[in-house]
């Protein structure tokens, strides 16, 4: 009886889905047709459920192959690399003629390995179909018994409608509720400052791009966190290099912290956010000497907690957001080591920061004190390790950026022994010809009056770089207060010619040439 057949087909269903934890992919309750998914030993499980008389094979067959393009297409969102298909055909008679060969294993290859079994419940063999269905999926059959009652029947099949309708809808309150637990207030304020922030610093003369300005304003600059100013871990979160760099910083913030402050709430982001920008500071601190400034740090410990997020909750987290947050970061890292601009330490740091901290505040009604405690300590003992891997090896002798920028801050306090003493270890290095910290180092030497010292790194200048027209302006300046008036000219001479648009430059060659027709 058909009534009889509707009944088989709810209560398979409800045993999958309420006993067995399958989850319902897609219902068609008009055409009796339901899908489900499970992973079981590593393997994408899908069941079929399927209520129609077949007359003839071929009918049956066309309709398996049907099953084989529908599973194709959806194969993408299945995780694992072996789909099984179980296609359960629920009817009152079986086709008349021969149709037993359906019954036989299929094996598709195409994106993933796919399988497909396939059962013809009818009322002749329904028990035996079920049992051998069950036995592949390594769960206990339901039992089947039907009632004489017809309207006792139709009762619980409306009932077991019922439960899973709610249960589906449960579990759509439980997906949903992970992704509502703050609003984005804490995200719209980071934006706010870091925007002010910028704004002000713009204002400065040289603007964000200034070198000086960022170590003014509290960028990460190695020299100085050696000195005790480790506040500038935590104050270079909030400043930008650029308006390049503040809107692709600030536009990350936006949709990541929109997402992650609302899957954790506001309190959990905040510790998130500023864990991970502190973990990635101090790792910047240890692998990079440059100069450096941003919330990229805390930015990719926002990706870090997206990923504990998924370390936690693996399907959703792939039915969601995992795939494209994946090649997000990938990409991300491919663009920093092929860029040498970016700071790897940083990101990096960032990552792995906002992953621990992740771990330490926990989602929302977790309770794992072993996990919290652990990942407390790997993040107190990283940073440790950081610190001390940085301090040994943020040594200004080691960089010449570094070593120059410290040079212009002791020039800019009238410090020129304290200049010279950064520059020279720098220049004994046999591997470091860099023009530039000869011709800083000679502007020590000149402003101390050690003219034949400035003479001689000017020149060591020119000699790695004859296109240098600042060191040879400055070696005509030493010349003409040596009294080396023809040399000076020379010099000043070839600086004119490097840049002849420099009015300085020209009014120096005018007043020399003149000074030395005077005494002829």
């Amino acid at each position: 009886m058909y009534i009889h057949d509707e009944y088989y087909f709810w209560r398979i269903a409800y045993q999958l889905m309420m006993k067995n934890q399958f989850e319902l992919m897609q219902v068609n309750e008009r055409n009796h047709e339901i899908w489900f998914q499970k992973t079981i030993n590593k393997q994408s499980v899908v069941v079929r459920l399927f209520m129609r008389n077949f007359d003839w094979a071929n009918h049956l067959k066309r309709d398996v192959s049907s099953v084989l393009g529908r599973v194709k297409n959806i194969q993408n969102s299945l995780r694992k690399k072996e789909v099984v298909i179980h296609n359960l055909y629920i009817s009152e008679l079986a086709p008349v003629d021969d149709w037993e060969s359906v019954k036989k294993p299929l094996q598709l290859k195409d994106k993933k390995n796919i399988f497909i079994h396939t059962y013809y419940l009818d009322e002749q063999n329904r028990m035996a179909e079920l049992q051998r269905f069950f036995s592949f999926i390594d769960a206990e059959a339901p039992g089947l018994t039907v009632l004489d009652n017809e309207e006792e029947i139709v009762r619980q099949i409306q009932q077991i409608k019922q439960n899973m309708m709610n249960k589906h809808h449960e579990q759509k309150r439980e997906i949903a509720s992970l992704f509502n637990h703050g609003k984005p207030v804490l995200t719209y304020l980071l934006i706010a400052i870091n925007v002010l922030i910028f704004y002000f610093l713009e204002q400065q003369p040289g603007g964000s791009t200034s070198t000086q300005n960022l170590i003014d304003w509290g960028a990460k600059f190695n020299p100085y966190i050696l000195d005790g100013e480790w506040w500038r871990v935590l104050s270079s979160m909030f400043l930008h290099i650029g308006f390049a760099h503040i809107i692709m910083n600030m536009l990350a913030l936006y949709y990541l912290g929109n997402t992650v402050e609302r899957m954790f709430g506001s309190v959990k982001f905040f510790f998130i956010y500023f864990l991970a920008g502190i973990f990635g500071g101090v790792a910047s601190f240890a692998f990079n000497d440059s100069v450096a400034a941003g919330a990229s740090g805390a930015i990719f410990g926002l990706f870090g907690a997206l990923l504990f997020f998924g370390f936690e909750n693996k399907k959703l987290f792939f039915q969601t957001m995992g795939t494209n947050l994946l090649f997000i970061i990938g990409l991300n890292i491919a663009m920093g080591l092929s860029v040498p601009s970016i700071d790897n330490g940083a990101h990096m740091g960032g990552l792995a920061g906002g992953f621990l901290a992740a771990a330490i505040v926990q989602m929302p009604k977790r309770r794992r004190f072993i996990l919290r405690i652990a990942s407390l300590a790997l993040y107190v003992i990283a940073i440790a390790g950081l610190f001390l891997y940085g301090t040994e090896r943020s040594d200004a002798a080691s960089n010449p950026q570094t070593a120059i920028i410290e040079a212009n801050e002791h020039l800019e306090n009238q410090e020129y022994e304290k200049m010279i003493d950064v520059l020279t270890p720098v220049i004994k290095q046999d591997n470091h010809e860099n023009e530039i910290l000869y011709f800083n180092r000679s502007i020590g030497h000149y402003y101390l009056d050690n003219l034949n010292q400035a003479k001689e790194d000017l020149q060591a200048a020119i000699d790695i770089n004859p296109e240098f027209a600042d060191a040879h302006f400055n070696l005509a300046l030493v010349h003409r207060d040596l009294g080396n008036y023809n040399k000076a000219y020379e010099h000043a001479e070839e600086a004119v010619r490097l840049k002849p648009n420099n009015e300085d430059f020209q009014d120096f060659k005018r007043n020399l040439s003149e000074f030395r027709n005077s005494l002829n």
